[in-house]
């Protein structure tokens, strides 16, 4: 295309030439025309608008030199007038082309680049670096991930068929009521865990009841009854796909299957966790647990906090870990990172763990119980014996728990960190 421009910008001066011996006015406005059309097909498909520009600016300077003769002249400034224009107009479209386009850059080395970026595959969004200790939180992953949750609520026929979609194959993992998938993204695998489509009454209610593991005595026994029966099946994929990393995500519930799934991972220590992200998850472990896998995720682990979802308030004595980034009242409330010290009489103190303070505050059992009665049989506004409308506390909104409010919780934070 460079090649065919510049032979339309040489027969662009040939005609501005011929123009000006031209019998007739109508003639040498034709043979003007004519030449004008050239010049502009020549910088458009040459993209050297910006250089023929001042090459046209050049021949109207040497058009004033007065030992040129009249037709010399006369060419010159015709060339340069029609070349200024052409490049000009040029240019001026060039910057109003759609961005549809592939680009609009003027001019080999011209300085101008893409209009507009390119929206990135799901293959390169999983490749971006990413970490919880960064300043930012809006990690594109974090969308993809949520994608996956919500797909992984449909039947397993249409999941599957979403998950395709997206340019992955996939195979669903199961075990009782608990279900998942386990995607083939290239060299890295994500492993996705369904929560309960259960009303939320019956999500508190599970949590609440669940017992834990005594002799493991670590983690939510709930969870961890829930998922092992599925690692099998999840290590088997992860195999078949030739798994290089591993991404884990979940929803409510499936939330706490992640953690469960990742501890099973990190033990074996298998296969590197590239991510492990969630929404909406109930607190799953206890001490010894978060001591045991809060370095072992340090800056791999995040998980996503709707203004006052109730369900990762829940349940004592499980304890949250990892980085939390919250939405509430327009801001972003993320923990913060806190050194531990050791107290060893015998070696100067060192840090020996960072871990991470500041997370939803706990819900009391008090309002538990109220929220419980409040979502389990519909109730409009009381009143007293006078007709008075009756106060009734202040309880978390069941509505920041389902997953069309966390997509809107991602986009709020697209908005906010852009705009900061």
């Amino acid at each position: 295309m460079g090649t065919v421009g510049i032979l339309c910008v040489v027969a662009g001066f040939g005609v501005c030439l011929a123009s000006t011996v031209a019998s007739t006015p109508k003639t040498t406005y034709l043979r003007l025309g004519l030449a004008f059309v050239l010049l502009v097909a020549g910088c458009w498909l040459s993209r050297m608008a910006p250089y023929i520009a001042c090459f046209g600016i050049a021949f109207v300077v040497v058009s004033a030199l007065r030992f040129l003769n009249p037709i010399a002249s006369k060419t010159a400034r015709v060339f340069g007038s029609l070349a200024t224009a052409a490049a000009l107009l040029t240019i001026a479209l060039r910057l109003f082309q759609s961005p549809t386009d592939s680009g609009t850059e003027i001019g080999e080395g011209g300085g101008l680049g893409p209009t507009h970026a390119e929206e990135k595959t799901p293959l390169e969004i999983l490749a971006m670096d990413w970490s919880s200790k960064d300043p930012n939180c809006h990690w594109s992953v974090s969308k993809l991930m949520l994608d996956l949750c919500e797909i992984a609520y449909a039947p397993p026929v249409e999941a599957r068929e979403q998950i395709a979609k997206l340019g992955f194959d996939s195979e669903s993992i199961n075990a009782g009521s608990m279900q998942g998938y386990v995607v083939d993204a290239g060299d890295d695998s994500i492993v996705v865990l369904r929560g309960t489509e259960s009303h939320e009454y019956d999500i508190l209610q599970d949590l609440r009841f669940l017992e834990s593991e005594e002799q493991q005595g670590a983690m939510h026994g709930g969870f961890v009854k829930g998922y092992k029966p599925m690692h099998s099946q999840v290590i088997s994929l992860l195999e078949r796909y030739e798994t290089k990393r591993v991404w884990i995500t979940g929803h409510s519930l499936g939330g706490g299957l992640a953690i469960v799934c990742a501890f099973q991972l990190v033990v074996k220590d298998e296969y590197p966790i590239a991510g492990v992200m969630t929404f909406g998850q109930p607190k799953v472990v206890e001490g010894e647990m978060l001591a045991f896998l809060e370095p072992r995720l340090a800056g791999k682990y995040v998980f996503f906090v709707n203004d006052m979802d109730p369900v990762p308030r829940l349940i004592d004595p499980y304890l949250h870990f990892g980085h939390m980034v919250r939405w509430t009242d327009d801001e972003i409330v993320r923990s913060r990172r806190i050194m531990l010290v050791g107290n060893n009489e015998n070696v100067a103190s060192e840090p020996q763990l960072e871990a991470e303070s500041g997370y939803v505050e706990p819900m009391s059992d008090a309002d538990l119980e109220l929220y419980i009665e409040r979502i389990g049989v519909p109730q409009g506004p009381r009143f007293d014996q006078n007709g008075n409308p009756m106060v009734q506390g202040v309880i978390p909104s069941g509505t920041d728990h389902k997953l069309s409010a966390y997509s809107a919780m991602l986009e709020s934070i697209r908005r906010h960190s852009t705009a900061e």
